[in-house]
């Protein structure tokens, strides 16, 4: 055989030798395991190793299946009571600051956190998270009333000026004539504060105060303090008076201080 022959024989060997495919793991298996679809994605002997030790670490443990979207009820409260709720709403040890006329509430949430499957540390913290927020709540709404009630009383200091205690104690004798006085207690607005704090009805029965005649609540003899608006209109009238514009009038002096303790009032 020539050398040039002999050539042409070795380049066809290394050619088919480099198109050769490369051994696949599971084809050096057994023909029995070869066509295992469990074995098909595993890349060479390190990758099955692996997943036998892997295996092997959750044998005896306790396996629990996924929830699926088709599941039933029943099935359901099988995981559920696989993954730790009690057997019933009352078995739940929730520790929270109760007062008695929450107890129905609680029990309520008791209800629906069973319902909802969750075992005992999830409740707990939902209603660790619901106690937080509700007291949260009542803290902001506290401090919301003790702003309304302050702004109800600076707008009428401002109406009232220096007869705001006596218009308000007025008021408040009124209202006890002609409706229960527990009412104004006991009656609670939207916003959190009591009827008897609304400036509108202090107004009112303030009105109806003066309508009836402030003697018949105050007593005779109690001298009775004007509010700017009244003092106002008074000086006013005093003005256009004789006594006042008259300087050479006997009563001139008089007159001009009575103006002048009447704008006193006036400016509150």
């Amino acid at each position: 055989m020539s050398e040039e022959a002999t050539q042409d024989t070795g380049s066809q060997e290394v050619a088919a030798e480099a198109t050769e495919a490369p051994v696949r793991f599971v084809d050096t298996l057994d023909e029995s395991l070869r066509g295992n679809p469990s074995l098909q994605n595993f890349a060479d002997a390190n990758a099955v190793a692996k997943a036998y030790v892997h295996a092997r670490s959750h044998i005896g443990a306790d396996k629990i299946v996924k929830p699926q979207s088709s599941w039933t009820d029943d099935q359901y409260n099988e995981f559920y009571a696989e993954t730790g709720r009690p057997e019933n709403a009352n078995d739940y040890d929730i520790k929270i600051n109760v007062d008695e006329s929450d107890e129905d509430s609680w029990n309520k949430f008791k209800e629906a956190v069973y319902g909802a499957g969750l075992n005992n540390r999830q409740a707990q913290q939902m209603a660790d998270f619901l106690e937080t927020t509700i007291t949260e709540v009542d803290e902001r709404s506290a401090q919301n009333v003790e702003t309304l009630i302050s702004q109800s009383e600076m707008e009428l200091e401002k109406e009232f000026g220096q007869a705001t205690e006596q218009k308000v104690s007025m008021a408040m004798a009124a209202a006890e004539r002609y409706i229960d006085p527990d009412l104004l207690e006991d009656v609670f607005l939207s916003d959190g504060r009591r009827l008897g704090d609304h400036p509108d009805i202090i107004r009112m029965f303030a009105r109806i105060a003066s309508d009836i005649g402030e003697d018949t609540l105050v007593g005779e003899g109690t001298q009775l303090v004007m509010t700017p608006a009244e003092a106002m209109s008074l000086a006013k009238q005093k003005m256009t008076e004789g006594a006042y514009t008259d300087k050479f009038h006997p009563n001139h002096d008089e007159a001009v201080e009575e103006v002048q303790k009447l704008f006193e009032l006036a400016s509150g």
